[in-house]
């Protein structure tokens, strides 16, 4: 029998998909969410979804939502602290402005058909949704300061509705090693090297 590896320094493990959408036809990005789901934390376990709007590349207008949602504010805070520092995609565009927003979540999935994360606050409502599961993959990377392991399914579609409103935008694929801007991360674990 093979001896198990232990590593220690986990930071977070849970789930971490991501939307990115993109003006259509072109390389600007309307919408960009990352949502969190931490099983373990230092902070404890919850919720926390990381977004931004466009409010006119969208078309969500005066309802298109920059900041954090959270149904545990510390971590919300905790993720951007830790986990956003090199991401340049994100940083500088306000989410961090003010504290967690209260929120709960909803999620209902169909295997490869559709995953989907509702976001309920006292008076805002947002649907995120991947859907048509491309492929599924192991990947392991080594940013600054931390190792990441998870189980990648990149998507063909997704999108987000704010209030019902649908967010103007579409993924783009191929995109990164993710293969696609729309993308489900499972099993996602982020230890610190």
């Amino acid at each position: 029998m093979v001896e198990p590896i232990i590593q220690r320094g986990i930071k977070v493990a849970g789930e971490n998909p991501m939307i990115i959408l993109y003006r259509p036809g072109s390389d600007d990005i309307v919408v960009l969410v990352s949502m969190w789901t931490a099983r373990y934390s230092p902070v404890g376990s919850g919720r926390a979804l990381l977004i931004w709007a466009d409010p006119d590349g969208s078309g969500l207008g005066s309802d298109a939502p920059i900041g954090m949602y959270a149904d545990n504010p510390e971590l919300a805070e905790y993720v951007w602290e830790h986990f956003y520092r090199d991401y340049d995609t994100i940083r500088g565009l306000g989410i961090e402005t003010s504290p967690p927003v209260p929120a709960r979540f909803v999620e209902v999935s169909d295997g490869d058909r559709f995953y989907r994360i509702t976001c309920v606050t006292a008076t805002t409502t947002i649907d995120l949704e991947w859907r048509d599961v491309l492929d599924t993959f192991q990947v392991i990377t080594h940013l600054t300061g931390f190792e990441t392991s998870a189980i990648a399914r990149p998507c063909a579609a997704a999108s987000v509705r704010v209030n019902g409103t649908p967010a103007h935008g579409e993924p783009h694929h191929p995109e990164g090693w993710f293969g696609s801007s729309a993308a489900l991360a499972f099993a996602e674990t982020w230890r610190e090297t």
